[in-house]
């Protein structure tokens, strides 16, 4: 009997691995942690992961001759460069009869915030112009741009409810577990924890606006207006020690995590639960030897910056997954393999790993380090680096990856 994961299960408020009968096996905070479990216990059962079960959806045919006239524009090279691979993909299986609940969804909020792309000449048939770059992406979103265009935002937005609301069980989409490599990058600054009431509030920055980090290759700076738009969405944020799915004090979802940027950064505040967890991170906290938050995110296109010479980024626009706070190395797939890798390391800088370890721990003190050990690690990190793909093209390497190991503890959180 295979197991399936779904958001849409009675029984289970955020992400269920469920059996094909519909029995509830485990309830989840995220769709990945479901995931993870559905695949663990389908290979432990030497089944084939049945995937995630979806509403029917139904794709109206002018929503598909849409998808299909936008794919045929883009491949006479009409629809500008704005255009993802994933985009086109997605058009193609529309075109076909095929949209995932995810999908759904990111059309009737894409509609929503491209409606001012229409509103150029050429944007609509029977302009001049048309059609434009923004058309060929509406159309390739599958919304038609003529006279089907209110139906087919009509439509989106209804089955987008639907997939929120109902618990149809006809679609299954095939999944697959956490991938190596994921593109989610990770930031930490000084926490604070300030007692309110009961002395259960929990109160710090996981982001600073305007703060230059170390050169270590490029300086970074998060821009005001940065966490703007994830903070408007519906998706939930929650609140984990050591980026640790297991460990969670909050959610937004549950209204115990409140998030909000103000001119200092993305300012955290979370009511604690009565567990041995959080009193253990209280007492640590008040001791001042837990002091740090770290925050999870992907960088929209578009949603960052770079100088022409690549020493430069800002952070212009940010999609927030997780905060957490910190007690060591943060347990996250950028930095763990780096961490796990400290003798191999260490080996090829000529440094015994308890001496690499400390030379961590001290700059992220902001101590002062044995120039030797710096000079080491410069030039292991410089001989990292590929050469560059071209004007403007960020440096990559181990240090961008890992930067956060680096990167020099910024002044205590302001005290509110």
């Amino acid at each position: 009997m295979p197991y399936y994961v779904t958001d849409q299960h009675p029984d289970c408020s955020g992400w269920a691995v469920e059996k094909d009968d519909g029995e509830l096996l485990g309830c989840h905070a995220s769709k990945q942690d479901a995931i993870d479990q559905m695949v663990a216990v389908s290979i432990a059962e030497d089944l084939e992961p049945g995937g995630e079960r979806q509403v029917e959806l139904g794709v109206p045919t002018y929503i598909r001759e849409a998808a299909a006239q936008g794919v045929e524009w883009h491949e006479e090279g009409l629809s500008g460069d704005g255009v993802v691979a994933r985009t086109v993909r997605e058009a193609r299986a529309m075109a076909a009869g095929d949209v995932t609940e995810d999908k759904v969804v990111r059309v009737a909020a894409w509609a929503a915030r491209h409606e001012v792309d229409l509103e150029a000449d050429g944007a609509r048939p029977g302009e001049d112009g048309f059609p434009t770059p923004g058309a060929v992406a509406h159309y390739l979103w599958g919304i038609p741009t003529g006279a089907r265009y209110d139906d087919a935002r009509a439509w989106f937005e209804r089955k987008a409810a639907q997939v929120k609301a109902e618990e149809g069980r006809a679609v299954v989409t095939p999944v697959a577990p956490r991938s190596e490599g994921a593109e989610v990058e990770f930031r930490s600054v000084t926490a604070e924890l300030r007692e309110l009431g009961d002395g259960n509030t929990f109160v710090g920055y996981a982001a600073r606006f305007n703060s230059p980090s170390q050169p270590l290759p490029f300086v970074e700076r998060i821009a005001p207006g940065a966490f703007a738009r994830t903070l408007k969405a519906r998706r939930d944020v929650r609140l984990f020690i050591n980026h640790d799915s297991g460990q969670v004090l909050a959610s937004k979802r549950s209204g115990t995590l409140r998030l909000e940027e103000d001119e200092y950064g993305l300012r955290v505040e979370a009511d604690l639960p009565d567990t041995q967890a959080a009193r253990d991170l209280k007492e640590l906290m008040r001791r001042g030897v837990v002091d740090s938050m770290s925050f999870g995110f992907t960088v929209p296109r578009g949603g960052d910056r770079w100088s022409e010479d690549g020493s430069e980024r800002e952070l212009r626009e940010v999609v927030l997954h997780e905060v957490s706070v910190v007690t060591g190395f943060p347990a996250y797939e950028a930095t763990s393999a780096a961490v796990r890798s400290l003798d191999a390391l260490a080996a090829r800088t000529g440094l015994a790993a308890e001496e690499l370890a400390g030379t961590f721990d001290a700059i992220a003190a902001g101590d002062a380090v044995d120039p030797e050990r710096v000079s080491a690690l410069v030039e292991l990190l410089q001989s990292a680096l590929p050469e560059p793909a071209g004007a403007g093209a960020p440096p990559v390497g181990l240090l961008a990856k890992n930067a956060e190991l680096l990167a020099k503890r910024p002044p205590a959180a302001l005290v509110l």
